[in-house]
């Protein structure tokens, strides 16, 4: 699963191209790269840290199915897994809000 994270989040791109961890833009430091087809290092990070909070929301969700015996578990294990993965989603969406916009 780690190593599905690590292509997602754009592991491979890191290892081949050598991205910078930030763009400098005139007084102020980007860490998110202005064009859509590339990406810093802090972006990786952050996409990969998103990617595995919506895996282990839909792991942790899944896992509360498997409790028969104990109600309350299982329901705290599902909202805490729908929270990650509610967290995650908009993790990456903010990330792709960001991007869109971030010299416009």
């Amino acid at each position: 699963m780690l190593f599905c994270l690590f292509v997602i989040s754009g592991g491979f791109y890191n290892i081949l191209e050598n991205p910078p961890p930030y763009i400098p833009y005139y007084d102020r430091i980007l860490t998110l790269h202005p064009y859509m087809s590339d990406q810093t290092v802090y972006e990786s990070i952050f996409v990969f840290l998103t990617n595995a909070a919506m895996f282990m929301g839909l792991w942790l969700s899944y896992r509360s199915t498997q409790i028969a015996y104990d109600r309350d578990k299982a329901n705290r294990r599902l909202l805490i897994g729908i929270g990650f993965a509610a967290a995650g989603l908009f993790g990456n969406y903010l990330i792709w809000e960001m991007k869109k916009t971030v010299l416009g």
